[in-house]
Order: structure tokens, then C-alpha cells, then sequence
């Protein structure tokens, strides 16, 4: 029996369990922002990626290993073009119970504490590489002693890393890169410059100056710059703090060079910024509803936002918004993203329709609330939503706008191919299901104009096997993969079946990988962004 709960404070962990293990070595390497089930091990063995990890980039390297805790969600991405060669291990940690012998508690949230939240190892990288394969190779052996071969591999793989494990090395140069980066987040306030930033660092101005800008792609005192805007903003936004009060709270002695450096850096004076983003308007309940505020040129007051299902959004207008509510498992937190919308008393609050009517109530007295329908009719939600806000030009200016780019993409597909035949399949879990959802009927077949498969299931929803797939006869197929360790693991042992391989769209290298975003929401941005992104793998050259 394994319980999940835990009160021991010293930690000496009596079973180490390997649950999957991914090696990849590819020229490209991108992931999108998944969730960790286990705790994740990531180690470097050549080349260089951005790791997008909770709400942070982090820059590793060859001989970098990081750890992704249970329940945080992670992506990656690779640098350059020289390739990269990584492997990924996912794992928990159980601890004997004390008080029953038949027990062991797993160690939550411990990971981090015991092993490594950065660092680089001193292992040798043929040894490092050597073991990581092997692992790898064992773990998914056929024979039941070699699986069990591949637990013990790993908890060699776990020892040989702490003992060789740089941990914090102030020589490695991109953990001082990020050390430096990581004290500007944290100490944006105070005055910093290359010269302070440098001895974070341990390297001199000069080396520092120009290893930031080569790393990053910009300057440490743009970064600097940037990280304050960003915080100026939320402050004026979200609070009643007088403009000199902004200027020394972000670093700025003088609020008239501050008011300067604001004006040049966002394109308007302080008082236009605030004056144009006065009203406060929540959102609350789902991510897709930026979806609708962001084609009428608005930028919510309060909105739930995560990196995973909403990265680009998260990255781009996040800073700007000024409460972030939670959209993390949103159902398990609805009573603290009450709280914090009661705290910040918006004017006008959104949320989609069917919220609980204890909810509703709750919302309603701290604001006017408006309902959206986030399932049809996405033309009419924005209209409706536009007069209530006053934007029906910007409104009437991004519907026309959003028709001349289908034509285009349209005329796009029409010029590559005759109209493609197209099925969009959804891998979850041990199960392979049709997903023809509002939002890809609408964008496959209705705007873009691809053909319907004549054998198509009427359920949109329906389980497939592979074999009814190969009946469906689909030119084109679009594959959902959810990014979870059980159902990527399915994944690749159906996508190198004998029976996935022998469908001619396999073989002819006509399937196509999407994302949850923008194929799994359903919104006007979300529905140009799906246009966009399946044009795009319709005319573009497959291997």
C-alpha cells in the first residue's frame, strides 16, 4: 500500500521508482508545456535548450541537469542548430512508514530537496551518456529482469549524480548567467548595474556584459529594463500607488526619468497607459476567454492564466495583467480565485455559462457579471461582448480582417492541393478516439474547406481503433496528443505499430502533430490561430 501523506522531515528514501524513461537525440527538439505526473529528470548530453519550467526560461547546456517537481508543468526547447541529446526520467520516491510495515509514503514535493533544482555534473559525459542509455535500453527491454535491471541502473544513475553533482558551481557559466538573472527578478527594486551584476555572477563586467547579451539575445540592463516596466505596469494597474511611489518601488529614483524611460519603452506616458487600460475587467472560469477579449484590443484587469494552457498568451500580455487567478486544476482552487477577485473589485466580471450557482452568486456580488457561450456561435459571443464594452469597430475591424485571411488561406491550400481529405484524431491515456469538436469542424471543413471523409463516424467523440482509421480513408490526419508520461508512453508504442505504419497518410508522411492550443479551445483568436496552424501543415513538406 502507498499512502501519498508524509510528516517525516529527515529524508532517506527506501524505494526509488523509474516509471518512464524518454532519450532523444534529434537535431530539433521541442516539447510543448506538459505536466509532470512524477518528478522529472532532465539531463543534458549535447547541445543546448530553453526550458520552460513553472513561470520561468531557463537556458541548460551540455552536463546540466534539472528537475521538473510532481505536479509542475515543463517544456522545452532547442537552441541552435547543431542538435541536441538529452534524456528525460520520470520517478517518484517512497519512504517507509514508521508506524506500519506493510507501507511505504511517498515522498512529495522532496525531490527538489534531495537532488537538484539546477546544477551541472562533473560526470564524465561518455560515462554520463553510457549509464543514461542504458537505463533507457533496459527500462524498455522485453524481459521482465531486464525492466527490473533498468530500476536498479537508475538508482546508480541517481547516486553517480549526487555524488559528482556541481550542484551550484559558480564556474559553470550558464548557472551564473541564470544566477544573475534570477537576482534581477528578484531585486528589480534596487539599483542595479553590469558591474553588481557581474560579481552575482563571479565574472568580470566586460565577460558578463557580453555572455548575457549572447545568451539571451538582449542586454542585462535591457533585461533589467524590461523586468521593471513589466512590474510598473501591474503596479499602476492594479493598486492606488501614486506615480513617484511606482518610479522607487521599480528601481527609479526620479519619477520624471521613470515617466521617460515608461513612454519609450511601451509607446505611451504613464497617465495614457493607466487611462487607456481603466476599465477593470475580470475574467473568470477559463482561459478561453482571453480568446475573445484579445481581438477587441483589451487587456483583462484579473484573468486565469498558466503557462501550459495558455503559453503564448502567458508570456506576451501576462505581465500586463495585474491578477493572475489561478487555472491550475481551476475547479480545485475556485474559493481562492474568489478571494482574490473580491480583493481586487473589478467593474465587470466574464465568465462562461454553467458555472455552479453558488458561484455565480459569489460573483455577482462583487461585480456585474456577463456570461459567455464557449461551445458555439463564437461570431455572435464577440459581437454581444463588443457592444457591452463599447468595441463593436474594433470588433467589426477583426471580423473582416479574420475573413480576408481565410480567403487567403483558402486560395494557400487550394494552390498546393486539391482539397484535402482530413480526420483529426485525439491519443489519451490507452485510448484512440475521433475528435471532431465545433472548433475543427468549423476550421477544417467550413472555412477552410477540406473534404469530409465519406466513412467519418456521425459521433464526434468516438472510440477508433487503428483498423478503423485505415477504413475512414483520410488524405490527412491531425493527431492530439495529451502531454502526460502515461499517455506519451501509449503514444510511442502505437505510432511505431505495424498497424499505425501500414495507414497510407503514415506512409506518406501526412500526419500531422497539433497542440492542445489552440486545437482544444474554442474562441475567435483560437480559431484564427487553428486556421493558421492547419494551413500551415497542409502545404508545408513532410518527411
Amino acid at each position: 500500500m502507498i499512502d501519498s501523506k508524509y510528516s517525516v522531515t529527515d529524508f532517506h528514501p527506501s524505494a526509488v521508482r523509474l516509471w518512464d524513461v524518454d532519450f532523444f537525440h534529434r537535431t530539433v527538439l521541442n516539447m510543448e508545456q506538459q505536466l509532470a505526473i512524477q518528478n522529472v529528470l532532465i539531463i543534458i548530453l549535447k547541445g543546448e535548450l530553453d526550458l520552460d519550467l513553472k513561470e520561468r526560461t531557463i537556458r541548460i547546456s551540455e552536463g546540466d541537469i534539472r528537475l521538473c517537481p510532481s505536479g509542475s508543468t515543463f517544456g522545452v526547447r532547442s537552441k541552435g542548430s547543431h542538435g541536441v541529446t538529452a534524456a528525460l526520467f520520470h520517478f517518484s520516491l517512497y519512504q517507509a512508514d514508521t508506524s506500519r510495515k506493510d507501507r511505504l509514503i511517498e515522498m512529495e514535493d522532496v525531490a527538489a530537496d534531495m537532488f537538484w533544482t539546477a546544477g551541472a555534473t562533473t560526470c564524465p559525459a561518455e560515462n554520463l551518456q553510457a549509464i543514461c542509455r542504458k537505463v533507457y535500453r533496459h527500462f524498455h527491454h522485453s524481459l521482465p529482469h531486464k525492466q527490473w535491471r533498468a530500476q536498479l541502473d537508475f538508482q546508480e544513475l541517481l547516486y553517480e549524480l549526487l555524488t559528482e553533482s556541481g550542484g551550484g558551481d559558480r564556474n559553470d557559466k550558464v548557472q551564473a548567467i541564470e544566477r544573475a538573472k534570477a537576482y534581477i527578478e528578484d531585486n528589480y527594486s534596487e539599483e542595479l548595474t553590469v558591474n553588481r551584476l557581474a560579481d552575482v555572477a563571479d565574472f568580470s563586467p566586460k565577460y558578463f556584459a557580453d555572455l548575457f547579451k549572447k545568451t539571451y539575445g538582449y542586454s542585462a540592463m535591457e533585461y533589467v529594463t524590461r523586468v521593471r516596466m513589466n512590474k510598473a505596469k501591474q503596479l499602476m494597474l492594479g493598486s492606488d500607488v501614486l506615480l513617484k511611489e511606482v518610479a522607487h518601488l521599480v528601481g527609479y529614483k526620479d519619477e520624471f526619468y521613470f515617466s521617460r524611460k515608461f513612454k519609450k519603452e511601451v509607446g505611451l506616458s504613464p497617465s495614457s497607459y493607466v487611462k487607456e487600460r481603466g476599465s477593470k475587467i475580470a475574467l473568470y472560469g477559463s482561459t478561453s476567454l482571453l480568446g475573445y477579449l484579445t481581438p477587441l484590443q483589451i487587456i483583462p484587469y484579473a484573468a486565469p492564466l498558466h503557462p501550459k494552457w495558455s503559453a503564448e498568451l502567458y508570456h506576451t500580455i501576462g505581465p500586463e495583467i495585474p491578477i493572475h487567478l489561478d487555472a491550475y486544476r481551476q475547479n480545485h482552487n475556485k474559493e481562492a480565485n474568489l478571494t482574490k477577485l473580491e480583493a481586487a473589485q473589478p467593474e465587470r466580471i466574464i465568465c462562461p455559462r454553467g458555472l455552479e450557482p453558488w458561484e455565480k452568486q459569489r460573483l455577482e456580488q462583487i461585480a456585474p457579471v456577463d456570461e459567455l457561450s464557449l461551445e458555439e456561435d463564437w461570431r455572435g459571443e464577440l459581437t454581444a461582448l463588443a457592444g457591452l464594452l463599447g468595441r463593436r469597430t474594433e470588433a467589426e475591424q477583426w471580423l473582416h480582417a479574420f475573413e480576408q485571411k481565410i480567403s487567403r488561406l483558402r486560395q494557400r491550400i487550394a494552390e498546393h492541393t486539391a482539397l484535402p481529405t482530413l480526420v483529426t484524431v485525439r491519443v489519451f491515456r490507452n485510448q484512440f478516439t475521433l475528435y471532431n469538436s465545433p472548433a475543427v469542424q468549423e476550421v477544417l471543413y467550413n472555412l477552410l474547406g477540406c473534404s469530409v471523409p465519406s466513412s467519418l463516424p456521425a459521433e464526434p467523440f468516438v472510440s477508433l481503433a487503428i483498423e478503423q482509421l485505415g477504413l475512414i480513408e483520410a488524405g490527412h490526419i491531425f493527431v492530439l496528443v495529451r502531454q502526460d508520461t502515461e499517455t506519451l508512453a501509449y503514444w510511442r508504442e502505437l505510432s511505431s505499430s505495424a498497424a499505425w505504419m501500414s495507414l497510407p497518410a503514415v506512409r506518406e508522411g501526412r500526419t500531422h502533430l497539433i497542440t492542445s492550443y489552440p486545437w482544444r479551445e474554442y474562441s475567435p483568436a483560437s480559431i484564427e490561430h487553428m486556421a493558421e496552424a492547419a494551413a500551415q501543415l497542409l502545404t508545408e513538406k513532410n518527411p
